[in-house]
């Protein structure tokens, strides 16, 4: 049979490699009359996870029938690629969600600022209030809230410990809106400020109503 103390005993118990030891000794009592069946029933519910003594109690097997084939196949060592091939394949799929998440966040976002590009030209090339109060706030705070999401599903790559970038960066007619914490937000283009103080204004004057 070989050397217990190579590949198929790695997780055998000591008393389980003694007692294994002592079945080879004594000629392997009932070998004869194992199935191959009996053999498949043991290995799957070894993949399954299951123990030695579980397996036996399972099945109403002898244990040391278990442990010799366990360690004549090379069970454990099946067992490992198979897990090794498990967490491969899991982690393709993870990459995968991760791209396809990444591809349907930037899509909402690239809608939603089209989106509100389109209202607040509208809003400078007019100055029409009305613009404004029809704007959906609770959407537009759902675009910056997947800025932010798309930013954590892609990490910070590249970026040296400590370094930080601005949460949203929203560029409108030269003018420049930036988003540089939860809440506060830098503004560089009198255009681009003349907007948000147009939602303020209504979202006070909703307020008071």
């Amino acid at each position: 049979m070989g050397d217990l103390t190579k590949i198929g005993t790695e997780d055998m118990s000591e008393e389980e490699k003694t007692s294994l030891q002592d079945f080879v000794k004594n000629g392997c009592p009932g070998l004869l009359k194992t199935t191959e069946s009996n053999i498949f029933s043991w290995f799957e519910l070894y993949m399954a996870g299951k123990t030695y003594s579980e397996i036996s109690t399972l099945t109403h097997s002898k244990r040391d029938l278990i442990l010799y084939m366990s360690n004549k196949s090379g069970w454990y060592e099946k067992r490992m690629t198979y897990y090794e091939d498990l967490v491969y394949n899991m982690t393709k799929k993870m990459s995968q969600v991760k791209l396809d998440s990444m591809n349907t966040v930037s899509t909402a976002i690239t809608a939603l600022g089209r989106y509100y590009g389109d209202k607040f030209n509208k809003y400078l090339s007019s100055k029409d209030s009305k613009i404004i109060e029809d704007i959906d706030t609770k959407m537009l705070s759902q675009y910056y809230k997947s800025m932010e999401a798309l930013e954590k599903i892609m990490g910070n790559a590249g970026k040296k410990p400590g370094e930080s970038t601005p949460l949203v960066n929203v560029n409108m007619n030269g003018g420049t809106i930036e988003r540089t914490g939860e809440n506060s937000v830098e503004i560089t283009d009198e255009s681009a400020s003349s907007i948000l103080e147009a939602l303020v204004k209504y979202k006070k004057s909703q307020n008071k109503e």
